[in-house]
């Protein structure tokens, strides 16, 4: 069964989504070409797999500039209701990725049976309707978010309404649909017919077990509180600088010997809060982006990792940075709205509090901080974390569920 896979990122492309997508298909070990865009970002290692290109038949890069940049790139996005929006800036590759694929299939030596694509960006899929329309390929379409109903898109009234058109096309002509979280599922589908929902699978992110290294952590060291990924939009450190602030004034003995490091972007706005001014030298730290292999070794050398998630009634959302978590064996605990990250959490046997509660998260943190302080009494021990629930989201399990997938549509018809 040859696959055609359409990712325009991929290893060694140092994008989050190259590093996911990239695992998935590196441990698929499928027949495998793929058509990618050409991006300048590049990274080495382990985590983006140097030796990405060795799994394929061959990759198929297809160059695009696009028509406008810089300054006048964020005219044309401010002015321009779709610029850039309907369904991303890749539109313009679609048409020149297609005919790419089209003058290489022609040759002749590489017949794919299956058609996979992957979004974001959502262009992927645009190119995979073209593929699908010209070929009848069997069509598996990967959302590793939400399109039309992302909560990131709903301030463009009218981008919004041609993503929904687009979605549905994809959604339509698709024969099988991954997302990485149920709550995905039932957002999405909840607007198409009942029959459609029948093609939607769940695949959440897989992390790769042997990446984070072995630092053993110093037994005389402070509590160590780690924060990875960056702040933007509505997702704030600020319920966490509330709980903080909440905790000193109540039980200041529970932060003794405790230091939280935020590794990554934090816009200035966002430590302006009498809370965040309120803390004392050396109890939080920002730490600077670091790149991926490093944020994995740090993930393994803390003794609690933080999940931090915007406000919200629920969240679809289940980020990769959560899933790469799992692998460190570390306990977590989550600011986070119900949804798909709380539920993980609480599987594993982690502390989930809502971002709106402050008095809720300094409870639970409080908690969380005497956990990790008996664990670290009780020396190294096994991985923590539900072994069942972690072992679900290992690389080659993700895999294997993914290959099930694929293997639903070999040997079927166009229409079938």
């Amino acid at each position: 069964m040859k696959v055609l896979a359409v990712s325009y990122v991929l290893p060694p492309n140092l994008y989050s989504q190259a590093i996911q997508i990239g695992r998935l298909l590196y441990h698929a070990r499928l027949p495998m070409a793929a058509v990618t865009g050409q991006v300048e970002a590049l990274a080495n290692g382990l985590d983006v797999y140097p030796d990405f290109d060795s799994r394929l038949l061959f990759r198929l890069p297809v160059a695009y500039r696009a028509p406008v940049s810089g300054l006048m790139h964020r005219i044309a996005a401010n002015l321009l209701p779709l610029y850039a929006r309907a369904p991303d800036e890749f539109l313009g590759w679609v048409p020149l990725a297609e005919r790419a694929v089209v003058e290489r299939l022609a040759q002749g030596d590489f017949a794919p049976d299956v058609l996979l694509t992957f979004g974001e960006p959502m262009s992927d899929h645009l190119l995979g309707l073209r593929l699908k329309r010209r070929y009848g390929l069997p069509w598996v379409a990967h959302f590793s978010d939400p399109w039309a109903d992302s909560p990131f898109r709903r301030r463009f009234f009218l981008a919004n309404i041609r993503n929904r058109q687009l979605e549905r096309e994809v959604i339509a002509n698709a024969d099988r649909i991954i997302f990485t979280s149920q709550e995905t599922v039932d957002l999405v589908m909840a607007k198409y017919p009942a029959a459609w929902r029948q093609k939607a699978r769940v695949l959440p992110h897989g992390f790769e077990p042997d990446a984070y290294g072995d630092s053993p952590r110093d037994p005389d060291a402070p509590l160590l509180i780690r924060y990875l990924g960056n702040f933007y939009g509505h997702r704030s450190p600020q319920p966490l600088f509330e709980a903080l602030a909440a905790i000193l004034r109540e039980r200041p003995d529970e932060l003794h010997g405790v230091r939280i490091e935020l590794v990554g972007g934090v816009p200035p706005r966002m430590l302006k809060s009498a809370a965040f001014r309120s803390l004392p030298d050396g109890l939080l730290k920002l730490v600077p982006t670091v790149d991926y292999s490093a944020s994995l070794a740090l993930m393994k050398q803390a003794d609690l990792l933080l999940v931090i998630d915007a406000p919200d009634d629920l969240s679809v959302f289940l980020p990769g940075k959560l899933v790469d978590y799992l692998g460190a064996g570390v306990p977590i605990f989550g600011i986070v709205p119900p949804g798909a990250s709380a539920q993980l959490i609480s599987k594993l046997g982690g502390g989930v509090a809502n971002p709106r509660r402050p008095a809720e998260i300094a409870e639970s943190l409080t908690q969380a901080l005497r956990n990790i302080r008996e664990r670290r009494a009780a020396g190294t021990g096994p991985a923590w974390g539900n072994p069942e629930v972690r072992a679900a989201y290992s690389a080659d399990a993700v895999a294997e569920r993914f290959r099930s997938i694929v293997g639903e549509l070999a040997g079927s018809g166009a229409d079938e």
